[in-house]
């Protein structure tokens, strides 16, 4: 399927304008949370390109690197009249009834539903680079079907191409023999080359992996021994050459891998130990947690500090 580029609206829980639910958990810089009732759900995929917006401000840009899905049952907030089909519905601060749908209804609390959906995580943190000089209604100029309720929109391909060109070379172009996080040229290549790229992404730059796996050529999190899964991760999300130094670096198994990007487990900076966040300790990782990290490196205090706060704050949400 030929490359596309999307906007995504990524709105922090206290400015919730439209409260048909509760939001989304986003790490705006690193992934994005979405469902099966969003529009245009089918359309994004892998090696598209993304730029990331709030309500008023374009935050960055970067390329979809993996898209995780899993089942999952979201709550719906509804009108309490049960013939009432309004799609929105807001909480007034000092009117009573407190809530009201746009069909006029008043009501004391919202009626809720919970229905069966499919989650889907895009997860874009490797390449992430924020963007200062681009405003809004540039954004709504180069998006042809404009619409301001929509959370995903599709842009122009050519101007988020431009936008990401801002992404350093050795990215934009990647050799064949090469294990380089590189950005699929998705316009020309076949479905074989595509998913060797798409391996090879996930694997890490070739001379950053090569370290880690000359270190130690297991997973550092579960003792995997499979080379071929094993996935160079930056601790501190890679910006330059600079974050390339094995003190910023992980070998980690590809599963692992993306529980890390998603914030789901880190690593305590005082003892190297494994925490997990409830997810994946209900779901066959809890053997993990509290074990320490199979390295024979020496890792980034600092580095694994940040990532430690980052995971207690999205913890506490």
């Amino acid at each position: 399927m030929a490359q596309q580029a999307w906007s995504f609206k990524a709105i922090e829980q206290d400015d919730l304008r439209y409260w048909g639910n509760d939001g989304y958990h986003d790490n705006s810089s690193v992934f994005y949370r979405y469902d099966s009732f969003v529009a245009n759900h089918k359309n994004v995929k892998e090696g598209d390109i993304v730029i990331v917006t709030n309500r008023d401000s374009v935050l960055g840009v970067s390329i979809i690197d993996i898209i995780a899905t899993q089942s999952t049952i979201k709550k719906r907030n509804k009108c309490s009249h049960l013939d009432c089909n309004a799609k929105k519905i807001l909480p007034r601060k000092t009117i009573k009834p407190e809530w009201r749908c746009d069909n006029g209804h008043q009501f004391d609390v919202p009626r809720v539903l919970f229905e069966p959906a499919v989650e889907f995580i895009a997860n874009y943190g490797e390449y992430y680079k924020e963007i200062t000089d681009i405003s809004i209604s540039q954004l709504i100029t180069e998006t042809p079907r404009y619409n301001g309720q929509m959370s995903i929109q599709e842009v122009n391909l050519q101007w988020a191409i431009e936008l990401l060109g801002s992404i350093p070379a050795d990215v934009l172009d990647l050799k064949a023999e090469e294990a380089d996080n590189d950005i699929p040229n998705l316009m020309t290549d076949d479905l074989r080359k595509i998913v060797e790229r798409q391996i090879k992404q996930r694997r890490g730059q070739q001379k950053f992996r090569d370290k880690l796996l000359k270190s130690n050529p297991i997973c550092a999190v579960t003792g995997c021994e499979l080379v071929d899964i094993l996935e160079a991760a930056h601790i501190d999300a890679y910006r330059n050459d600079s974050h390339n130094h094995i003190s910023n670096g992980l070998l980690l198994r590809s599963d692992i891998h993306t529980l890390f990007d998603l914030h789901l487990f880190a690593i305590e900076p005082e003892t190297n130990s494994i925490r997990l966040s409830t997810g994946p300790l209900q779901h066959g990782y809890q053997q993990f947690e509290g074990a320490n990290l199979k390295i024979k490196h020496k890792i980034s205090h600092s580095v694994l500090l940040e990532r430690w706060k980052k995971f207690n704050s999205l913890k506490e949400k």
